[in-house]
């Protein structure tokens, strides 16, 4: 099934990004018990969906969410839907996003988003774990953030 999504520009907000139990994605938390000391900035990409209504019931479910069924986050989701404030950023190469050097709007967007929930024992595991550390410290998922610069680029 295919999402009807647009998408409007590369975004910025505070978080931490970490990788998922068992799989190749990502998580991002927003909030944790370890002091913000490194970077503590997630980049990423925002869209519109259309009939987000309908759509978000597929989302949740995909993200093991319950809020769309039962009208709240539930304290055994792994991912809470948040909404969070997040900045657009704008570039034309990686190569400036590489050297930090895009343009930041001065207004801010609040976009839903799925954040780790911090009270799920697989989501506490992975970031407490001080033996292989599953932080991705640079806030980005490098080879999922190309691949979309790549595809947006292709269609501009």
């Amino acid at each position: 099934m295919r999402i009807p999504l647009e998408f409007i520009c590369f975004g910025i907000t505070k978080g931490k990004m970490y990788s998922l139990p068992g799989l190749k994605n990502t998580f991002i938390s927003d909030s944790d018990n370890i002091t913000l000391t490194r970077n503590y900035v997630v980049y990423g990409a925002l869209f519109l969906c259309k009939d987000f209504d309908f759509y978000s019931r597929i989302l949740d479910a995909y993200h093991l969410c319950s809020l769309s069924t039962l009208l709240r986050n539930h304290p055994c989701d792994e991912l809470h839907r948040v909404e969070v404030p997040v900045t657009p950023i704008y570039f034309s190469s990686l190569d400036e996003l590489q050297r930090l050097s895009y343009r930041e709007s001065n207004d801010s967007i609040q976009a839903q988003t799925y954040t780790a929930n911090t009270n799920n024992p697989k989501i506490i595991k992975r970031m407490n774990t001080t033996v292989n550390s599953y932080r991705i410290t640079s806030g980005i998922d490098a080879a999922n953030f190309k691949k979309l610069f790549w595809e947006v680029e292709k269609c501009t």
